[in-house]
């Protein structure tokens, strides 16, 4: 069942074309894995996925009303001046706090809980941020480089965690120069300098 459909959409920025005549669904219990080198639109097509951006030609569908979708992008979207539980209170309600808490504790993020977020490594907020992916109940999960600054145990239960919400039917689209690690649908933008 297609939750979200791309009919021949197009970017043009600055009388560059980054892509052209791009048509592709995100369908449920699907991943998409966009492709391309640096400047190619792969970030640009996530934010018109997102209804942020919208496509020089063509249109985005939303096929199921009120869906629900989950992003995180280049930025973690965390208040650096707030302890990390502070940035989990802030972000999920009292009723999704404690399963937020389990993948905090996953995460091995114990030890820096009343430390200043702005004085964690860039692979500990990268992790803060994930916690937002991990939990929630998404129906569209939508990922700009998720892998990066992320060591390798890391990666390996993000990318399980995203094989699993696939295989129980979420939409998945990702930017990664990492190989995810499952499979996906490549969409390949040619556009950019490698």
């Amino acid at each position: 069942m297609q939750l979200i459909t791309a009919n021949n959409i197009s970017y043009t920025i600055n009388d560059q074309k980054l892509f052209h005549g791009l048509s592709f669904s995100l369908d449920h219990g699907s991943a998409l894995h966009i492709q391309g080198g640096n400047g190619s639109g792969k970030s640009t097509l996530i934010r018109i996925l997102l209804g942020i951006s919208t496509p020089t030609k063509g249109e985005i569908k939303y096929m199921q009303p009120n869906l629900v979708l989950s992003y995180l992008g280049h930025q973690n979207a965390i208040k650096s001046y707030l302890t990390p539980l502070e940035n989990l209170e802030l972000i999920f309600p009292k009723a999704q706090f404690d399963n937020a808490y389990s993948w905090f504790k996953k995460l091995n993020l114990i030890g820096v809980q009343d430390e200043t977020t702005a004085n964690l490594s860039f692979g500990q907020q990268k992790k803060l941020a994930l916690i937002r992916i991990l939990a929630n109940d998404s129906d569209v999960i939508i990922l700009d480089e998720p892998f990066v600054g992320l060591d390798q145990a890391t990666r390996d239960l993000l990318a399980e965690y995203l094989k699993l919400r696939v295989s129980k039917g979420a939409s998945l689209a990702l930017t990664s120069h990492i190989e995810p690690g499952f499979n996906c649908h490549a969409l390949v933008l040619n556009g950019g300098a490698a």
